[in-house]
């Protein structure tokens, strides 16, 4: 279909341009050669014009033989007519359709293109987000053990929260190692005993340590929103005879891609849809515990 458009463009261009010139125009192919042309030119642009609306079948074949009987009527004198200002009007009037077309034609390549590449950019910032999301939450409940069910205090964990670590100094002996059958744990026990190596524990600042440059008032928004915050929620599911806590963090397409083509995003989420996969972006899971891993591609996990 595209290189139907290309070669109708450049065919229309040069029949108009032909109208210019005396000789060629009373050429009788030339002129029979421009009805075709110009039928299909102006089929083409019905085609464009109709392809996102509903017109039945019949409607559209009656108003496409008019079109071709009033170019078999009045096309002489389109291309043969000596009156020049005539001719050089209708010239300039396909012309300009040609130019439109090719237009269109350039657009509806390059529109799913530009929608690739703003996507890419919006879904970038997003998953850089909810790792951040993951992090504070996998921080609270280490201090907590349940997950945050609301972003606002996470936030203020965030912001205010510290979390506990183990300071090492020192390092086990290989013999203690060997006389302890190999057990790492054993073996720093014994060492700790002994005064070789030290574990204290202690309590860090979480913004600090995990969230340093970083701009936390940026924290749960949902990149080129107007402040949207990311869909939030926990939950309890038994496994293994154990009660597991989960969380959830997520936006819609339609939420994060607002303002770009509506149809392509449709097109999107249907995509989804029919694979199985949540329209738009997630980490974690609110049905199974997946260890917190997010649904996007892998790719975004290895770009800076």
């Amino acid at each position: 279909m595209t290189i139907y458009i290309i070669i109708l463009i450049v065919a229309t261009v040069g029949v108009a341009l032909v109208t210019f010139i005396e000789s060629l125009s009373k050429n009788k192919l030339i002129k029979y050669g421009s009805y075709v042309v110009y039928f299909l030119l102006i089929e083409l642009i019905l085609y464009a014009v109709t392809e996102s609306i509903t017109i039945p079948a019949v409607i559209l074949v009656v108003v496409i033989l008019i079109i071709i009987l009033i170019l078999l009527i009045k096309g002489s004198f389109i291309i043969s007519s000596g009156n020049r200002t005539i001719k050089y009007i209708i010239s300039f009037i396909f012309l300009a359709a040609a130019i439109f077309t090719g237009y269109t034609l350039y657009d509806s390549i390059m529109n799913p293109i530009r929608f690739n590449k703003e996507m890419n950019k919006r879904y970038q910032e997003t998953v850089d987000e909810l790792k951040r999301v993951r992090t504070a939450q996998v921080a609270y409940k280490n201090e907590y053990n349940k997950y945050s069910k609301y972003m606002d205090s996470l936030k203020i964990f965030v912001e205010n929260g510290s979390m506990t670590v183990v300071r090492k100094e020192g390092t086990v002996p290989d013999t203690i190692y060997l006389q302890e059958g190999n057990n790492l744990e054993k073996a720093e026990k014994r060492s700790i005993e002994l005064g070789i190596i030290k574990r204290d524990t202690i309590k860090v600042n979480i913004i600090d340590t995990l969230f340093s440059n970083y701009d936390i008032n940026r924290f749960g928004i949902v990149p080129f929103t107007n402040g949207s915050v990311f869909d939030m929620d926990t939950a309890s599911i038994e496994a293994g005879g154990l009660t597991i806590n989960i969380f959830e963090a997520k936006v819609t397409n339609l939420e994060l891609l607002k303002g770009m083509d509506k149809q392509l995003i449709l097109n999107l989420n249907d995509n989804a849809i029919q694979n199985s996969r949540y329209p738009g972006l997630k980490v974690g899971s609110l049905e199974e515990n997946n260890n917190n891993e997010g649904n996007w591609d892998k790719e975004f996990d290895l770009k800076k």
